[in-house]
């Protein structure tokens, strides 16, 4: 089992956890639900994100992101760096924000991180993999455009 998938599923166990204290009446057949929703089948008698691969449990993830679980990325430790989360630049944390401000008065139907990417990817015409790789020229142009919408 690869490092990563194993750290995808601590983390599907720390949302989970997050979510029965934070969402009133989340309950382990929900999460179960949510599990089976991207592709969790049976082992053992229940649905297990044990299931899942790599991709599936992302979904899961991004799943409780959008249910408000502040899900914390770290990038990869150097040597002895190993609890210091990467610094957001301004204008990254601007068009999240934006982004959920757009969702929440619902011009966004899916306001999901995948979803601003793939609107990123569609501004920029080229592939977004993260708003780490877009430039800050195009960061700039998302930004704006983003004002443009919320005042429409």
């Amino acid at each position: 089992m690869s490092e990563l998938i194993k750290h995808y599923r601590q983390l599907v166990g720390i949302a989970k956890s997050w979510a029965q204290k934070h969402l009133a009446g989340w309950d382990d057949d929900m999460h179960r639900t949510v599990l089976a929703r991207h592709g969790a089948t049976q082992l053992e008698g229940r649905v297990s994100a044990n299931t899942l691969n790599l991709p599936q449990l992302a979904a899961v993830l991004d799943d409780y992101a959008a249910r408000g679980w502040p899900r914390n990325k770290q990038y990869a430790p150097k040597q002895g760096d190993r609890n210091r989360t990467k610094a957001v630049s301004p204008q990254i944390a601007m068009i999240v924000r934006l982004w959920g401000k757009l969702g929440e008065a619902g011009k966004v139907t899916n306001a999901s991180r995948p979803a601003l990417l793939a609107y990123c990817a569609r501004q920029t015409a080229h592939n977004v993999p993260d708003l780490d790789s877009l430039t800050k020229k195009e960061r700039q142009a998302i930004i704006e455009a983003l004002k443009a919408w919320m005042a429409r």
